[in-house]
């Protein structure tokens, strides 16, 4: 493996984690504040809005971002080509907008979201458009030359903007759903327009734009799409049918109960946030080079490290989940204990599954993510429906309300992750290996309450005492444990040394102002 490229991908990626730990932090903030300043039900009824427009996108996209990012990691392309698409990104956006500002009647709007008024529901349409899609396409321009450092920079400064703007709405008395949206479309507009003017598209082969035909992007695109379109119907169906269910049965409160629990298990994903897109790339390359170790090294390593790091924060915080509630949210959120306990489990597995999709994306092998993606989210459409509905329906269910769609997303995500990853490792002659996941989220669980267990015991009326204690016996079990077992992090012990004695020289030559 080239040298340099090598630790370009280190930089990037460092640069990408810090960056997405401290948007993590900033949003996590943002989120907390939202929730005890609206409380649950507007919270619930502003995070209905959101996730009813994220299936939404998905319908529209069909697949079409990721295929555009695929094609631009792979070689820089024409302005022509990029101007294409981007005319298919508005016609999405006028589409949805005729839909919900004239087409669609008021009974129609009333089933779906209540009695959320049509300007209201246009507004959150825009917001969550510009914020998920927009900014998404644009910032994979960017990525795809490279650009990490100023896309991270541009993304954190524009969540810790809008952090202000909530803090300032909260001074004036005025944190309402309406003004929050508006925020929210200003903000990523603007970020969007910065970063879609980093990709320099290229001119310098002849005849290149010629090349770049309606017709020729349409068929490049349609061919690579194709699979997906299916897959994006159903999954639009699956990702709404969740969330309808839930604010149609269990309310705006188990809505809020849900997100909140969400918020706090992306903690456990910003690792595999930061490294996704350069994963992508990276792969993308290896493949169109037919360089397939390079692919089986960066799977590996990748996959097993960001799933013990998320291993390593639900096992953290799992013990703490009640004293987390009290602190950060108060009691009106007491009620969502159990989903919260369920849903630090959630990005664990989650993060394999991002690496599994995004190898096949990369690698242009889309049919293996539709065929078991199709099966999977029919089935979830059947389990949520007998995990949520009421106890007196004509086809009765559970009635578990948050909870119950908790379960069903931990349960049917590690059986889909799972069975992905075996058929990666058939199609690819790799050896499937599973025993990880078991033996690290288990031993990560363990040492989390045993921790706490010890310290609670020596300091029971001292909670600020008792959460550093045991955070630092914590670490110090955890780091035992992978100087022990290092295969469960994708590397040799040997491997491991190396990097360590990298790191130690690297700090004492900067404390030495070598």
């Amino acid at each position: 493996m080239n040298a340099k490229h090598t630790v370009s991908i280190g930089t990037r990626y460092a640069a990408s984690v810090l960056a997405n730990l401290t948007r993590g932090f900033i949003l996590f903030i943002t989120g907390l504040l939202l929730a005890r300043w609206l409380g649950p039900v507007d919270y619930g009824r502003m995070t209905f809005l959101i996730a009813s427009f994220m299936a939404l996108k998905q319908l529209l996209d069909l697949a079409s971002s990721a295929a555009f990012f695929t094609f631009i990691s792979k070689r820089v392309r024409s302005k022509s080509f990029i101007l294409y698409f981007w005319k298919w990104v508005g016609l999405q956006f006028v589409l949805s907008l005729t839909l919900l500002a004239i087409i669609l009647p008021d009974t129609f709007l009333k089933l779906v979201w209540g009695e959320e008024t049509r300007i209201l529901i246009i507004i959150a349409m825009i917001s969550t458009f510009m914020q998920h899609h927009v900014w998404s396409i644009a910032s994979q321009m960017a990525e795809a030359q490279r650009k990490t450092i100023t896309v991270q920079l541009i993304n954190v400064l524009m969540v810790f903007v809008h952090l202000l703007v909530v803090i300032l709405l909260w001074i004036l008395g005025q944190v309402m759903l309406p003004l929050i949206f508006v925020a929210l479309i200003l903000e990523w507009s603007i970020a969007s327009w910065i970063a879609a003017r980093m990709y320099k598209a290229e001119n310098n082969l002849k005849n290149l734009n010629e090349k770049d035909t309606a017709h020729s992007v349409f068929k490049e695109f349609w061919i690579y799409c194709l699979p997906f379109v299916p897959y994006s119907i159903l999954g639009f169906a699956h990702e709404f049918a969740d969330r309808w269910m839930l604010q149609h049965w269990g309310g705006p409160s188990q809505q809020a109960y849900y997100a909140i629990a969400q918020q706090f298990a992306a903690v456990s994903l910003l690792a595999t946030t930061s490294i996704l897109r350069i994963f992508w790339k990276e792969i993308s390359e290896a493949q169109y080079q037919g360089d397939f170790e390079k692919v089986k090294i960066y799977y590996k390593i990748v996959s097993r490290g960001l799933f013990m790091f998320g291993a390593v924060i639900s096992g953290g915080l799992l013990p703490w989940t009640s004293e987390i509630i009290h602190i950060f949210l108060g009691e009106a959120y007491l009620a969502g204990l159990s989903t919260l306990v369920l849903m630090f489990l959630y990005p664990v597995h989650q993060s394999l599954g991002q690496i599994n999709g995004t190898l096949l994306y990369a690698t242009e092998k889309s049919w293996i993510q539709v065929f078991i993606g199709l099966g999977f989210m029919v089935s979830s459409i059947v389990v949520v429906y007998f995990m949520l509905a009421p106890k007196n329906m004509l086809i009765p269910g559970f009635g578990l309300g948050s909870e119950g769609l908790a379960i069903k997303m931990v349960l049917m995500q590690f059986l889909q992750v799972n069975l992905m990853g075996y058929v990666i490792s058939r199609i690819f002659s790799w050896q499937f290996e599973w025993s990880y996941q078991l033996i690290g989220l288990s031993s990560a669980i363990f040492f989390g309450f045993i921790s706490k267990y010890i310290f609670t015991n020596l300091f029971p009326n001292h909670i600020v005492i008792n959460l550093i204690s045991s955070c630092l016996l914590y670490v110090i079990f955890l780091m035992t444990f992978f100087y022990l077992m290092p295969w469960l992090l994708g590397i040799t012990k040997k491997e491991l040394l190396v990097f360590l004695k990298r790191k130690i020289i690297t700090f004492v030559q900067s404390k030495n102002g070598k």
